[in-house]
């Protein structure tokens, strides 16, 4: 099945090289995938992982392998962010 993965700042580096833009993807993807199964595909560093939308909708670090994907949905993923 096919969705959308956007990777921000630092974790953009672990996109594969077929992204549409300079953060986003659309990619194919087991049919049943979790977030946390999409993630660790891309070696993704779970430690990395601060914030995680589903179309949206905020979805906490601890159900990352719960949340099973669904054709067509996005999912967003942001590191931690310091700043002032």
């Amino acid at each position: 099945m096919r969705i959308t993965l956007k990777l921000f700042a630092t974790l953009e580096q672990y996109l594969p090289p077929a992204r549409q833009a300079h953060n986003e993807v659309e990619m194919e993807v087991a049919e049943g995938a979790s977030i946390g199964a999409v993630l660790d595909s891309l070696g993704v560093p779970r430690e990395q992982v601060h914030l995680v939308l589903v179309d949206g909708r905020f979805i906490d670090n601890d159900g990352l392998d719960d949340t099973v994907l669904q054709p067509g949905q996005s999912l967003a993923v942001w590191p931690p962010v310091a700043g002032g």
